[in-house]
This record gives C-alpha cells, structure tokens and sequence, in this order.
C-alpha cells in the first residue's frame, strides 16, 4: 500500500516531455515517475556499493595489496572508513 505522496514542481516544457513519455509507454505519469526514480536510485546505490576498476587499477590495487607501503596502507585505511 502506498502510504506516502511526493510533490514535484515542473516547467511546462518537463510536464509535457514527461507525459508524453508515460503515455508512449503506456503508463501514468505517477507510475512513470515512480519507475524511473526506482531504476536512478537503483543506479545510485550500486555505483556507491560497487568498485569497477580497469585491468591496469586492477594489478595496481592487487600489488599494492601484496606489498604495501605505509602511503598505501594509510590510503586503504581512509578508504574502508569512507565506506
């Protein structure tokens, strides 16, 4: 059940972009916003949750696990806190 209501102010160019998206995909305005601020907050999430490295970062971050020096040690530690 839905309990709880969102207001949004929108330029009339942003209302009738929107809408006209809804209806090409057959949804209401409410359902298409709701849907799409799903999927960004999903998006959002999983690139604060996930790293994606290069291979190049990747060997980096590996050796550095290896062989740390006390910068690498002190920049790993900052970065598990941030977290």
């Amino acid at each position: 059940m839905r309990a709880h209501r969102l207001e949004l102010r929108l330029t009339d160019d942003e209302r009738s972009l929107d809408a006209a998206a809804a209806s090409a995909v057959g949804e209401t305005l409410c359902d298409f916003f709701r849907r799409a601020a799903r999927v960004r907050a999903e998006e959002v999430l999983a690139n604060q949750r996930d790293i994606v490295l290069s291979e190049g970062d990747a060997a980096r971050f590996l050796d550095a696990l290896e062989a740390p020096d006390s910068e690498t040690v002190v920049r790993l530690r900052e970065l598990r806190d941030r977290a």
